[in-house]
């Protein structure tokens, strides 16, 4: 059994950590007090992984034009995104 510390994480680890405790539960040989513990672990590194997504989904850039022709990077917004699909 692994107990990972979720400060440090990063998502290809939490990701891994979550297949391993899938595939211990789906072995189906674990007593009831295993199998409690790697579910809560697994739901632990389970919202790991949609933190680091989530974070990393705040640092992407988008490319756009400025009125003079010259492309530059913005972040990228859900709002403006929804703007320019309204125009």
């Amino acid at each position: 059994m692994h107990f990972w510390s979720m400060a440090k994480i990063k998502f290809e680890e939490a990701l891994r950590g979550l297949e391993d405790i899938v595939e211990r539960l789906e072995k189906g040989d674990l007593t009831l007090d295993e199998t409690l513990s790697e579910y809560e672990q697994g739901i632990k590194l389970y919202k790991q992984c949609i933190a680091l997504l989530e974070g990393a989904e705040k640092k992407i850039q988008t490319l756009v034009k400025d009125e003079n022709g010259v492309f530059r990077t913005k972040d990228f917004s859900i709002e403006t995104t929804q703007n320019n699909n309204s125009k």
